[in-house]
């Protein structure tokens, strides 16, 4: 078994407590937390505390600098995020960063550029791209499984209000990143899509918002086409209860759905097939990380591929 993967934590905020502790915890024999940092040194301490970490550094400078740290997981404001990837790459430092890359996608051009020039891995956090039914539904496209695609469906609604613990972030409720919930949250559906059937070549669509405190768009309508010939939409709410996330393509010979929780073809002749996900996407993506920067392994997704899905999120919210 190849040893463990050294890593410290910049930010120990929602995500790190509700998304990566039970991640962490299934994978002990795989990565050991060796340091963590943020802001405000109480949060730090007692997030060490809750996950074992043996050591609180004051700055980020003061972890980047800290032998023992091989790698670093980056949960910061979008905005933000950039600088501290290239400055943990810039001190040899291997990087998974939370998602989207970067505020825009002017931004995360920029910043890919410019961790090119470090050799130590850069990797982004995009979770649904671990599981293992996202691929799955990308082969049962690839095979011709649904014939000749038709159209192409997205769902994405859910209720953000203040009884959801990500509504209270400071930096979301005045966002400097593009697309405020709408984005921060669709470049996960859209790397599903765009694995599966590519990008659309045309997008025409509207905005709104309809709940000023989701400021600056909570609701999108986007009508696209794709080089196939399929016609598809995309919806996003979130300041309404009904569905998703979610993605169905239909073709002449099948229909294919997909959600976190399982995939599913159906064919004309009725026949079922179903896969669901082989671990939680959190625990896939560190152990990932871990195999790329531990064993050497080809990343599974680039920070180009993850520009991809914020680019066209982008143009889903400017329609067009």
């Amino acid at each position: 078994m190849p040893r463990k993967l050294r890593l410290g934590l910049i930010g120990t905020g929602l995500a790190p407590r509700h998304l990566y502790l039970p991640a962490f915890r299934a994978l002990q024999h795989r990565i050991d937390l060796v340091a963590c940092t943020n802001r405000t040194r109480a949060k730090a301490e007692q997030y060490a505390a809750d996950a074992g970490i043996p050591v609180v550094h004051d700055t980020t400078d003061d972890l980047l600098a800290d032998p023992e740290v091989e790698a670093v997981m980056i949960s910061l404001p979008i905005d933000t995020a950039p600088r501290y990837v290239l400055d943990a790459l810039k001190a040899g430092k291997a990087v998974m960063t939370e998602k989207p890359n970067a505020a825009n996608t002017a931004a995360a051009k920029r910043l890919v550029a410019s961790a090119a020039r470090y050799d130590p891995p850069y990797l982004v956090g995009e979770n649904y791209a671990f599981m293992s039914h996202a691929h799955q539904l990308a082969r049962w496209v690839a095979q011709g499984r649904l014939g000749e695609l038709r159209t192409v469906e997205v769902r994405d609604f859910t209720v953000m209000d203040q009884a959801q613990p990500w509504f209270h972030t400071s930096w979301r409720h005045d966002p400097a990143h593009v697309g405020g919930f709408v984005v921060d949250a669709g470049v996960h559906l859209a790397h599903v899509l765009r694995e599966a059937v590519g990008d659309p070549v045309e997008v025409r669509g509207l905005q709104a918002l309809q709940e000023p405190a989701l400021s600056p768009v909570d609701t999108i309508a986007v009508a696209m086409r794709f080089e196939s010939g399929a016609l598809g939409s995309w919806t996003s709410c979130f300041s309404a209860p009904l569905e998703g996330p979610k993605i169905r393509i239909a073709g002449t010979k099948g229909v294919a759905s997909w959600t976190p929780a399982t995939a599913e073809l159906v064919t004309r002749s009725g026949a079922v097939t179903r896969s669901e996900p082989k671990e939680d996407s959190f625990t896939g993506q560190f152990r990932h990380f871990a195999d790329v920067v531990v064993a050497g392994a080809e990343p599974l997704v680039t920070p180009a591929d993850t520009l991809g899905d914020l680019a066209l999120m982008e143009r889903l919210v400017k329609g067009r």
